[in-house]
């Protein structure tokens, strides 16, 4: 297994923070948070 450099480890975990920022951005809206819950249970 290889290790990244420096700088692709620090991508790395700026592409996740930002990843998780806007889910909780999006959880601070609740119309929205319930709609996609509606969306995804009319799959089943």
């Amino acid at each position: 297994m290889t290790r990244l450099p420096r700088a692709g480890r620090i991508a790395l975990w700026a592409g996740a923070l930002v990843v998780l920022l806007a889910v909780f951005l999006l959880y601070l809206q609740p119309d929205l948070a319930v709609s996609l819950a509606n969306q995804f249970w009319s799959c089943f």
